[in-house]
């Protein structure tokens, strides 16, 4: 094997033909950084200038550019026979094989794909030049025809040229596969990443499973126990309650002023905390799914009366107004009247309890739709009203607004919570209207199908 001859970068020159200014000055960087002298064509016809005022040892030229490409350029050295040994590099995409080809046509020396890695770039550089040093070549051959698609191409090139190229698209497929098999592992590394993720996902789903079976049972397990509880504390309020009411009666015997006033006070506070127990245990009821609703004709007039006289003794113990606005044709819907008067005995009261002077108004009216009748229930005071920022605080358990006006007035804040329970229940919904300090309008609408 004979030894390669030593290249001395410095006693070659070489020919840049790039129209980007851009790429240009970045080969010239990377080449001139390798040990070879450097110069700079703008296109072929400026590349055909530079050779004539001084010979370079190889070109590297770009296809694609102005007056005249890289075929035109290398089919003019190449016709050239005082020009026609320096070798050209032609610089493209190979995007198509026709590309192939056309260089070999003009007679390309070698290629290089874009985009290209440094390294590559100056090996194939050093390569052509020691191929220089090395060829010998034995005079022109016969040209070859070749097919590609439907179209024939005559190929006039020496064995040496030709192998030169196929060498070079060797190796670009060789890059190729090389980058190839680094994105397949890239692909393979991160499939195992994804599936390790996955695994840890599946797992933690696994883990919510339980959280929220055990959260389900601990919820089963405390309405359970509010309701055993309420049922509990209800009956010996009922009994405290009644023996209370019985002694005001003055059924055993007289009672004296302060006697009367403390039984008083009994009753009231028991009749309270009778009042919260049995808003806990149907919000209990509620959340555990254990209440059935009874669908049946209700007269709405003769329900917001009988509501409406219910608690006309608080109201006037206040000193509040307590009307209700009714329509005079009859107004009949079907849904389960416990639910309807439970959810307009709470908002009522909370009225009452919530307006200090002014009155209180429930009203009924009913519409026609297109497909629905509406029946909407209102309630509305003349109280402080509530600020725009603390309204959807009213709809939520055990939330009470924490104002001047209402820090006096009692309660475990789930009258509103409970209605608005109970109005999903019965296909209804309730919705809130206040003007800060000027009253409040609490309105529920039952959308029933025509």
């Amino acid at each position: 094997m004979e030894q390669q001859p030593t290249l001395r970068a410095q006693d070659h020159e070489v020919l840049i033909v790039e129209d980007s200014p851009t790429q240009a000055e970045r080969l010239r960087r990377l080449i001139v950084a390798a040990g070879y002298r450097v110069r700079l064509a703008h296109n072929g016809r400026h590349a055909l200038e530079q050779i004539a005022a001084a010979r370079p040892q190889l070109i590297v030229s770009d296809i694609i550019m102005p007056e005249m490409n890289g075929y035109e350029l290398c089919r003019a050295l190449k016709a050239d026979p005082a020009l026609c040994d320096i070798p050209v590099i032609l610089v493209t995409a190979l995007n198509d094989s026709k590309d192939i080809i056309r260089g070999i046509e003009s007679g390309a020396d070698n290629f290089i794909r874009k985009p290209y890695s440094e390294a590559y770039l100056l090996n194939r550089i050093s390569q052509v030049l020691l191929n220089q040093l090395l060829r010998k070549d034995t005079g022109p051959e016969a040209g070859i025809g070749v097919y590609l698609g439907e179209q024939k191409h005559f190929i006039n090139a020496s064995r040496q040229q030709m192998l030169d190229l196929l060498i070079s698209t060797y190796e670009q497929a060789v890059q190729v596969n090389v980058e190839l098999q680094a994105r397949e592992r890239q692909v393979i590394e991160l499939n195992m990443r994804l599936s390790q993720h996955a695994a840890e996902l599946e797992e933690h789903n696994r883990e919510m499973a339980l959280k929220n079976i055990e959260l389900a049972e601990a919820s089963r397990m405390k309405s359970a126990f509010i309701a055993n509880m309420s049922h509990e504390l209800r009956t010996p309020l009922n009994a405290i309650i009644g023996f209370t009411g019985t002694l005001l009666m003055k059924l055993p015997g007289p009672l004296v002023p302060d006697q009367e006033r403390q039984l008083t006070t009994i009753r009231a506070s028991a009749r309270h905390l009778l009042s919260l127990i049995n808003d806990i245990l149907d919000v209990a009821k509620i959340e555990a799914g254990k209440v059935t609703v009874e669908l049946a004709p209700v007269h709405c007039q003769a329900l917001v009366s009988e509501t409406a006289e219910s608690l006309r003794p608080l109201a006037t113990q206040k000193g509040l107004q307590l009307s209700v606005d009714l329509p005079a044709e009859p107004v009949r819907i079907v849904t389960d009247r416990r639910a309807l008067v439970q959810i307009l005995i709470n908002l009522v009261n909370n009225a009452i309890k919530f307006t200090e002077t002014g009155a209180v108004k429930l009203s009924l009216s009913q519409r026609t739709e297109a497909d629905a009748t509406v029946t909407e229930f209102a309630v509305t005071d003349s109280g402080a009203g509530i600020r725009a920022e603390d309204q959807a605080k009213l709809f939520q358990a055990f939330s009470q607004l924490d104002s001047t006006s209402t820090r006096h007035v009692e309660g475990a804040g789930l009258g509103l919570y409970l209605c608005q329970n109970l109005a999903n229940l019965i296909g209804g919904s309730l919705s809130l209207s206040s003007d800060f300090g000027h009253g409040s309008t609490f309105t529920l609408v039952l959308r029933q199908p025509r």
